[in-house]
């Protein structure tokens, strides 16, 4: 099989990234053993004065200051965090102003026209509660962690917009959308379902910092449930570390296409072009 330029640069390219996913990996599992070696455990939630500066895994019940809500929503919300996604049915043209599509776009700033019309005034925004962790209080980087992955639906409608489970439009079939169409999209923490967490970070007073393994990697890990022992610690760093590599070799998979894509067209068009010149 002759080898082209093309294929030449893809081989060491493939090459590269398999190599330094590797690498990667390696370097994940080395600091998640370093870590392991190395944590205090804290399963009563008392903040220990012992403890400052050292690397501990904080789990235990949520408790939470105040219920969050949107000036749209019927009641205030038992969670402690939750977000909204505001987005308007559009009408766009392509480059050349010729040919024209539809689709749904986030909102950046309120609509024109929208004084007496509060749905066309909001944005996307974030509602998140102060929550603490026993003595510990979750600082903003820990509170941005906490996943908010569950669909709000428990309001059948907001104005005229009603839900669809999982999203709320004035009508969920696409064919029946109109310009300036609206849909919001609220995502939470279920507290319900799960009312722990854990955190492995550094303490610094009563709360937290990442740490530092070198001045480009930095490790703060909010776990959902209770990760109160080694066993638990090591079964959540394997998981992300499979993480790690799924992505890679995603990533890998998605490099491959892209440069098969690229010779194979690279080479039509030079076929094209030889019938051309014939």
């Amino acid at each position: 099989m002759k080898l082209s330029k093309g294929k030449i640069i893809l081989a060491i390219v493939v090459i590269y990234f398999a190599v330094f996913a590797v690498i990667n990996v390696n370097k994940e599992k080395n600091v998640n053993k370093e870590m392991i070696d190395k944590v205090v455990y804290v399963t009563d939630g008392k903040v220990d004065s012992k403890n400052e500066g050292k690397l501990v895994l904080v789990s235990g019940k949520i408790s939470y200051d105040n219920l969050v809500s949107f000036i749209e929503l019927n009641d205030s919300f038992g969670t402690i965090k939750i977000n909204r996604k505001v987005e308007d049915y559009i009408k766009y043209y392509d480059e050349d102003d010729k040919e024209y599509n539809y689709e749904w776009k986030e909102r950046e700033k309120p609509l024109e026209n929208s004084d007496n019309d509060y749905l066309k005034q909001i944005l996307s925004d974030e509602k998140i509660s102060k929550v603490k962790i026993g003595e510990y209080e979750l600082d903003d980087k820990g509170l941005k962690l906490i996943p908010a992955d569950k669909y709000y639906a428990k309001q059948d409608s907001i104005g005229d917009l009603t839900t669809t489970g999982i999203d709320y439009t004035r009508d969920p079939h696409e064919e029946n959308l109109k310009v300036g169409d609206i849909k919001l999209t609220y995502k939470y923490y279920d507290i319900e379902k799960n009312p722990y967490i854990s955190i492995l970070a550094v303490q610094k007073g009563n709360s937290f910092v990442p740490y530092e393994v070198d001045k480009k990697t930095e490790v703060y890990e909010v776990f959902v449930g209770k990760v109160d022992n080694k066993e638990k610690l090591t079964k959540e760093l394997d998981l992300n570390v499979k993480r790690t590599k799924k992505g890679k070799i995603l990533f890998i998979i998605m490099i491959i296409g892209l440069g098969v894509f690229f010779i194979v067209d690279a080479k039509k068009g030079k076929n094209k072009w030889k019938k051309v010149q014939e």
